[in-house]
This record gives C-alpha cells, structure tokens and sequence, in this order.
C-alpha cells in the first residue's frame, strides 16, 4: 500500500496536462509492471465510457486491482491531496506575481510535454491494442467524427463501438480464420 500510495502521490505532483494517462501507463506497465497492457486497456476503455476525468478513474480502477476496495481509496487520495495542496499553493503565488513571459513560456512547454506523453501512449500500446487493417479504418473513423464532424465522445461511443463489438465478436472456429485473426 505504501508502494501504491507513493506512485499515485508521485502521478500527482509530477504530471501536467493531458498526457497524464499515457504517463500512468509508463510507470504502471513499463516501469513497475504491475499490469499488463491487456490489463491496462480495457480499464483505459472504462474510465473513459465514465463520467469525470480519466486519470481519477484510472487510479481507482489500478487501485482496485492491485489491492481491492482500500487499494482504490489510497490510490486516489494519494492522486488527489498532495497535488490539491500544491495547486492551491502555486495558484496564489501565480495571481501574486503577475503573468509574465517567463511562466507563459513554462506553461507552453507543459502543454507540449503532455501531448509528447499521449503520443507516445498511442504508438506504445497500438502496436499491442490494433490487431488489423479494421481496427485502424475504426480508428480513422473516430479520429473523423470528432475532429471534423465535432461530435461529442459519447454519441461517437455509440456510433463506433456497436462497429468494434461486431467486428471483434467471438466467431466459430471456421469462421475465425478466415475473416479475422483476432477473435479466439
């Protein structure tokens, strides 16, 4: 628990911005390897079906796995206090000294940062998580109806995964073969 504590503690004060949940997966896959990718992911797939942010679903559900139901509370507490205390902190010390060059220089240099963090997590567990040319036309297809279309995650979710669910169905062993090599 300790162990646990200090990983989502540390994933707090350290992680800025959006790249946060391909930061997770580096420290909990790669580094630790307390879980694989395939135990990773459809976890990933969950929080984001939930409402709220990602990273809170993420630590409650890597909690939970490691060491059940107290594993999620110290996972999140830990995600959440140390850097709650920080923010309030620096917050006061941001609106006293002023917007200046230098922190919207640092600030743009975060951003930039966590979009090298998401795009590393895409090109990571895509070489496990894409199993065939279906699976990158679904990608584009999602990739097209939220940038271009601009149409909400959900009503994405609901166009998209009946696709995916059909696709990657289980499929009688003539059938498997022949027309995806995925489904087992």
């Amino acid at each position: 628990m300790l162990e646990l504590s200090g990983l989502f503690a540390f994933i707090g004060l350290t992680s800025f911005g959006g790249g946060i949940t391909a930061y997770i997966r580096r420290l909990v896959v790669t580094q630790k390897k307390w879980l694989t990718d395939e135990e990773f992911l459809p976890g990933l797939g969950l929080v984001q079906l939930l409402p709220g942010a990602n990273v809170v679903g993420l630590a409650v559900y890597i909690g939970n796995h490691l060491k059940g139901p107290l594993g999620s509370v110290v996972a999140l507490g830990s995600l959440l206090v140390p850097p709650f205390i920080s923010t309030c902190a620096l917050g006061f010390l941001y609106f006293h000294a002023g917007k200046t060059a230098d922190t919207k220089a640092l600030l743009a240099g975060i951003t930039a940062v966590a979009c090298g963090l998401m795009a590393s997590m895409v090109f990571e567990a895509g070489e496990k998580a894409i199993k065939g040319f279906f699976d990158v036309v679904l990608i584009l297809i999602t990739f097209a109806l939220v940038r271009f279309l601009h149409l909400s995650v959900p009503i994405v979710i609901l166009i998209v995964a009946p696709l995916a669910i059909w696709w990657h169905r289980p499929r009688s062993s003539k059938d498997s073969g022949s027309t995806n090599s995925s489904a087992s």
